[in-house]
């Protein structure tokens, strides 16, 4: 076999389909918007991603899945005009929220998603466009042709390396096996073979957060790990115990040993 033989647009739904992939309905990023708004916010991500991006104030930006605004409304300081876009109305509320008071009148929202038209929406190319963290597709090559026709400076893909955000000692303390479906290497490899040159980079985030109480705590995973049984769910409290630790103030500190990675691609 040649390098050349690979069709990497296919080992990509191959791997999404081994790990169980479904798309997930916007309803269920309606109900996740406050808690993504709160941990996104002026985090380790955000200022990571935007110092490699080295925004320039001439900019316009399109964020495709572009959450509650998580590089959005900070980006929207540095350049021109922001266009934030994302299926779920819940997300864009939050966008739209945090960019009101922070002051940023030069951001505005389209409530859109991968599948749709985006010319019929009157969606424009943008100098930058950006998915970060948002690339869940069923059809890799195509989404990264859309994003190299509507980005016409540069284009960025923020991809998880390996577990990205999920826990695997979560998954290792319930008997689970991680899904983990394609990650970054498979965006890389799709680009090549498009015949794109992509500089990559790493962004490391911090995984610890901050419960009122442990069934908090066990809830905060309920994302990674649904339809938790009886015992699943007294095997994840000992794990949350095991590294959670009580504050002053009542509330418990996890702290897991795994740091989520993730690619920062820019073509």
């Amino acid at each position: 076999m040649r390098y050349t033989d690979i069709d990497w647009g296919l080992l990509w739904q191959q791997a999404q389909d081994e790990a169980g992939w479904k798309p997930r309905e916007a309803r269920v990023w309606d109900e996740r918007a406050a808690s993504f708004a709160e941990r996104g916010t002026h985090s380790t991500f955000e200022r990571q991603c935007l110092e490699l991006l080295a925004p320039q104030a001439e900019w316009t930006v399109l964020d495709v899945g572009a959450g509650p605004g998580t590089l959005a409304v900070p980006l929207a300081a540095q350049v021109r005009h922001v266009t934030c876009m994302d299926f779920s109305a819940a997300m864009l509320a939050k966008a739209r929220q945090r960019a009101e008071e922070e002051g940023r009148v030069n951001l505005s929202t389209v409530h859109a998603s991968w599948s749709d038209d985006w010319e019929a929406l009157g969606i424009a190319p943008h100098d930058v466009i950006i998915a970060a963290r948002s690339l869940s597709v069923r059809d890799i090559m195509a989404a990264l042709r859309r994003l190299s026709v509507y980005g016409i400076r540069k284009r960025v893909v923020v991809d998880r390396v390996g577990s990205g955000p999920f826990d695997p000692a979560a998954f290792a303390a319930v008997g689970r096996q991680p899904r983990r479906g394609p990650d970054y290497i498979y965006t890389l490899n799709a680009l090549y073979q498009l015949g794109y040159h992509a500089t990559l980079a790493y962004v490391y985030t911090d995984n610890s957060r901050c419960c009122s109480s442990l069934e908090e705590a066990c809830a905060s995973y309920s994302w990674m790990l649904p339809d938790l049984n009886r015992q699943e769910q007294k095997d994840l409290l000992s794990y949350l115990r095991s590294i959670g630790t009580r504050q002053e103030d009542g509330s418990i500190l996890l702290q897991p040993k795994h740091r989520p990675t993730w690619a920062f691609i820019s073509w």
